[in-house]
């Protein structure tokens, strides 16, 4: 539910299902029906406004909503990762894109600075950015919004994640690229097993 000046308002109920490991699940529905929020109460990246006030998000047996904070900030982006919809909006502009790719892994994996970098390469040229080495210092308004997926899809996969969730990632994209990106999503999906 989310408080609201006008009282609580419902934004999704009765929502159940599974997924198991390497298995793809597609959540469809009609624009404002729920499916970002949903995936985002997954993540626990809801707004403050928001309560989860019934129900449970079952993560290897765990309980996802009894996690505390500190707790979920270990799960997220090392066991659960999200591709969100807006890549520029997923990326810091302040920050080299190697220095995003490279965080997460220093974060979750306690890998030291040249670890991470080369762990960081490894995964740019793994999506398939073009240049890797030479675009790793490069800022995020220097890529094509092709690209900029593709970085973010990096940035996702970066502690190889038993679930990676992905919200509408080719929506800001023109067809053919939403195609390879969508072809490099299931190509990936079974080299890492995430599901």
């Amino acid at each position: 539910t989310f408080d609201t000046y006008a009282g609580k308002v419902k934004a999704i109920r009765g929502v159940s299902f599974n997924l198991k490991k390497g298995e793809t699940l597609a959540i469809v529905g009609e624009s404002g029906s729920g499916k970002s929020v949903t995936t985002r109460s997954i993540m626990r990246l809801l707004s403050q406004n928001a309560n989860i006030e019934e129900g449970e998000i079952l993560f290897n047996g765990k309980d996802l909503i009894k996690k505390s904070e500190k707790e979920m900030q270990g799960i997220r982006g090392k066991d659960i990762a999200m591709i969100f919809q807006d890549p520029m909006t997923s990326l810091n502009p302040t920050m080299t894109i190697g220095k995003q790719v490279a965080e997460p892994i220093r974060l979750h994996q306690k890998l030291n600075k040249n670890e991470a970098f080369k762990r960081a390469l490894e995964l740019l040229k793994l999506v398939g950015l073009p240049q890797a080495e030479k675009r790793m210092k490069q800022y995020p308004h220097q890529f094509s919004g092709g690209q900029r997926q593709r970085i973010v899809i990096a940035i996702a996969l970066a502690c190889n994640p038993e679930v990676l969730i992905a919200d509408e990632p080719t929506t800001a994209l023109d067809v053919t690229i939403q195609a390879q990106i969508l072809d490099l999503m299931k190509e990936l999906q079974k080299k890492i097993s995430t599901s």
